[in-house]
């Protein structure tokens, strides 16, 4: 028999598009199956596949590796008419079932072709069998005919080998090969009426409808149609073992399948938000119908349809595929519930999101499930509602004035939403911030009695080495000192004196805080408000001294800003002038212990605040304020400011 090809050979397979990666090396193994079914059907009708079987034999190596595949089935086999068949460009000879007559071109494309030998039966002739090889020059190379091996159908197609940019794609297990094969055929793998289907690899024999039902974790089949397309479609959705996948890149999937097979792959991880179901399952979505099979291309590859179309059968087919995994979705609905309940506590200004978490929940995309994630989205969508409510009422002032009160009055009810929920998450902080200064005033070793030093202390009130220029109010705590000291227009923290003033050559002293107004609202007379000044000392010291204390030591930095004449920024910019009589406040923040209490009683004349462990004295020499508040006064103080709001958040 002449073998050649009935049309051009080389230029079509040239022209075939088929990229070198995992999926597509496999593809002359999933061709080979498909004609292995094909002759089965041809042989026993669709109804009856269950009546033929399939072996796929793994071919490695001396070094183990795949080098090919040997597909064994008892189908109609290569008989004259599938011959002629064979060798046709886009043969209708297997119209009926699905056939397009170009799989074999996309096997050239893989491979270098195989060897096949085939027993089949005629009717008058009885059996016979014929080998032959298949190659881009020749399908039908060295065709000859054989002894038949008695009775049977039996048809042998060997794979091997593949080309190199393919080959380095293939897998390298087993399981592997039988998860890909799983997915590609999951159509069948549905269908009671099915062929046996056997993978061998050496001594290991795995049925893989057995595999199949072994892995299924549930399942369940949705029908819909399509506004727009007469026609009816079907989704089988199953629960299966994460590993049965023909993607790498993803997980969950949405197949568009035609005549059995899988045509078009889309991915469902970011849709679903579902990676991994239980840690081990993903879902797996199979859509089929007529409609498909009429209108797939004819490498099976595409379908030719409209991209609307196409988007449409995908919209409604995810939905029955959220439908399916209700259960999966209610889990994550509950987790992220949990979430946006967590965030409000740490983040009261989404205290209005934490109290209706369940609808809020609802809005958020199943993909969004880290504290991170939920958190962006709450922002995102208070910015959109608070923006949509603000162009709302600018256009209501075209309109009547009911639309404007109705406007108005939506848009400042956002507004104090907005502002309690502020003002809730700044009461919150404060809390988080005294536990942690409250924390700094115990003793790093108990044992040995030693205390943290004074620089924690100074970093939680307000960090070191910074100015105005650095800070906002939300990045310090000054505030545990004095409520005023939240408000301010500059100051330094931790800034050697030749950056704050002119006081004569290289002053490197550092005030541990300076304070040179209370900042716009409190005064505005910039002379008449006080200079401040608050200087730390480490918890429980009790080694002061006439000639070392703090008391001293705040003077000192009074009489050198005094002397200076001007307060100016690090940059030299003046901030405001200096009198003898400018009024200076000094906080100092230190254990009132012996030593200190004796330095105190020779200094000045200090009193003891009334109900309160804290000493003060207008030293009128210096025209200064000294306040001496211990660290137990100052956490006191602090937590009764707050407490009203604490126990109102709840957070008490």
């Amino acid at each position: 028999m002449e073998g050649g090809w009935l049309s051009d050979n080389k230029g079509r397979i040239n022209n075939i598009s088929l990229a070198p990666n995992a999926k597509n090396a496999l593809f002359p193994l999933f061709e080979g199956i498909m004609n292995s079914i094909h002759a089965i059907e041809e042989r026993h009708g669709r109804d009856n596949l269950s009546n033929g079987n399939i072996e796929i034999e793994i071919l490695r190596d001396e070094a183990n590796e795949i080098v090919g595949f040997t597909i064994v089935d008892d189908g109609a086999g290569f008989n004259k008419d599938n011959v002629i068949s064979f060798r046709k460009f886009d043969s209708t000879h297997k119209a009926k079932i699905g056939g397009k007559g170009v799989g074999r071109l996309l096997r050239l494309k893989v491979s270098d072709g195989a060897k096949i030998s085939s027993q089949f039966y005629t009717e008058g002739e009885g059996f016979q069998a014929v080998e032959f090889d298949f190659s881009i020059e020749n399908p039908v190379d060295n065709y000859r005919a054989i002894k038949p091996d008695g009775d049977r159908y039996r048809t042998s197609v060997t794979i091997s080998p593949f080309r190199s940019e393919f080959a380095t794609k293939l897998p390298k297990k087993a399981d592997t090969i039988a998860n890909r094969i799983i997915a590609h055929f999951v159509s069948y793998f549905t269908n009671m009426a099915h062929p046996g289907l056997l993978l061998i690899d050496g001594e290991e024999k795995v049925d893989l409808f057995d595999a199949f039902s072994d892995k299924v974790e549930r399942d369940g089949d949705y029908k819909f149609i399509i506004d727009g397309i007469d026609a009816e479609f079907t989704i089988h959705c199953f629960l299966l073992p994460k590993a049965i996948s023909d993607d790498e890149k993803s997980v969950n999937a949405l197949y568009l399948g035609a005549n059995g097979r899988a045509v078009s792959r889309h991915e469902l991880d970011s849709v679903l938000g579902l990676k991994a179901i239980n840690s081990q399952y993903a879902f797996f979505g199979y859509v089929e119908s007529d409609y498909l099979n009429e209108h797939a291309n004819d490498t099976r590859t595409a379908f030719s349809l409209d991209d609307d179309d196409i988007a449409s059968i995908i919209d409604i087919a995810k939905a029955k595929a959220k439908l399916f995994l209700k259960p999966e979705i209610k889990v994550i609905r509950e987790k992220q519930i949990k979430r946006i309940v967590e965030i409000g506590k740490e983040h009261p200004r989404f205290f209005h999101e934490a109290k209706d978490a369940g609808n809020v929940a609802e809005s958020l995309h199943l993909s969004k499930q880290s504290e991170e994630e939920i958190f962006i989205e709450l922002s995102r969508e208070s910015l959109r509602t608070y923006k949509r409510r603000r162009r709302s009422y600018q256009e209501s002032k075209t309109k009547s004035l009911s639309d404007v009160k109705n406007q108005t009055d939506a848009f400042v009810d956002k507004l104090q939403d907005d502002a309690i929920a502020s003002l809730a998450e700044y009461v919150s902080r404060r809390k988080a911030i005294i536990e942690i200064f409250e924390s700094g005033l115990k003793f790093t070793d108990v044992d040995k009695l030693k205390s943290h030093y004074e620089k924690f202390v100074h970093e939680v009130v307000c960090p070191m080495n910074s100015t105005t220029e650095e800070l906002t109010y939300e990045d310090h705590n000054l505030w545990l000192i004095d409520d005023r000291l939240a408000f301010y227009t500059y100051f330094n923290s931790d800034i050697p004196m030749q950056s704050q003033a002119d006081t004569g050559g290289k002053d490197l002293k550092r005030p541990d805080v300076t304070l040179f107004d209370l900042g716009v609202g409190f005064n505005s007379d910039d002379q008449g408000q006080p200079i401040t000044i608050i200087e730390f000392k480490r918890p429980k010291l009790d080694n002061y001294t006439l000639e070392k204390n703090p008391i001293s030591q705040v003077r000192d930095y009074v009489d050198r800003l005094r002397l200076a004449g001007e307060a100016t920024k690090f940059d030299g910019t003046p901030l405001r002038t200096i009198e003898d009589d400018t009024p200076f406040t000094c906080h100092i923040v230190a254990d009132i212990t012996p030593s200190l209490r004796a330095v105190m009683k020779q200094l000045g004349q200090f009193s003891q605040r009334a109900g309160s462990s804290s000493y003060y004295w207008w030293d009128s020499n210096y025209k200064t304020f000294i306040e001496i508040s211990s660290f137990k006064e100052i956490l006191s103080s602090a937590k009764a400011r707050s407490e009203a709001f604490f126990e109102k958040l709840g957070i008490n």
